[in-house]
C-alpha cells in the first residue's frame, strides 16, 4: 500500500496523520471484498462507467495529484489550504470502495453485501473515524461525492478534493461513452 501511494504520502508532513492514512488503507484492503480482502488495488475505481480500465490506485493517484497541483495554484493566490488535510483527504476520498465492492469467483467486480446498503463515502468516513483522523478529513471523505451537496459546508480542502474527483470521473466517462 505504501508503495502504491509513496509519492502522495510523502506530501503529508505530519507523521501521525501519514501513518493513520496508511493504517486506514490497510484495513480497508484487508476487510473489503466481502471480508475476503483484496490482494492489490487493481480493481476498477468505479462500477458506473462500463468497461472502465482505470484502477482504484490510478484514480486515487490522479485525484491526489490534481488536488495538490490545484491547491498550489490557489495557495499562491491567497487561499489558505492545509496541505496535510488536503492530501490525506485526497488519498482517502474513495477508501470505502474496497468495502463497497467485491470480486466474484469469475473475476468480475460488483457491489459487495455492504455496498448494497452503504455507499463508499459512509464506510470510508467510518474507517477514518475509527482510526481517529482529524474530523476535517472524515468530513472530506464523507462529502467528496454528492452526499456533500447537503449538510454542512465543505471545507476548502474538501471542495478541492470533490472537484478533482469529478474532474477525473466526468471527462473519463464522457470520453468512454463517445467511443
Amino acid at each position: 500500500m505504501q508503495n502504491a501511494f509513496a509519492d502522495q504520502l510523502a506530501l503529508i508532513a505530519d507523521e501521525i496523520i501519514r501513518q493513520k492514512v496508511v493504517d486506514v488503507c490497510v484495513e480497508a484492503l484487508q476487510t473489503g471484498n466481502d471480508g475476503h480482502g483484496w490482494d492489490n488495488m487493481d480493481f476498477p475505481f468505479t462500477l458506473v462507467i462500463p468497461g472502465v480500465k482505470v484502477s482504484y490506485v490510478e484514480h486515487v493517484r490522479i485525484v491526489t495529484d490534481l488536488a495538490f497541483q490545484s491547491a498550489s495554484l490557489l495557495r499562491d493566490r491567497g487561499i489558505p489550504i492545509n496541505q496535510d488535510i488536503l492530501v490525506a483527504s485526497a488519498i482517502l476520498h474513495d477508501i470505502g470502495k474496497p468495502i463497497e465492492m467485491a470480486q466474484s469467483s469469475d473475476g468480475t467486480v460488483g457491489k459487495s453485501k455492504v455496498g448494497n446498503r452503504l455507499r463508499h463515502p459512509v464506510t470510508g468516513a467510518g474507517l477514518a473515524m475509527k482510526h481517529e483522523l482529524p474530523y476535517e478529513i472524515v468530513q472530506n471523505i464523507y462529502q467528496h461525492s454528492w452526499e456533500g451537496d447537503q449538510g454542512p459546508k465543505r471545507t476548502v480542502e474538501g471542495e478541492i478534493v470533490h472537484r478533482c474527483d469529478f474532474l477525473h470521473f466526468g471527462p473519463l466517462k464522457i470520453s468512454l461513452e463517445s467511443k
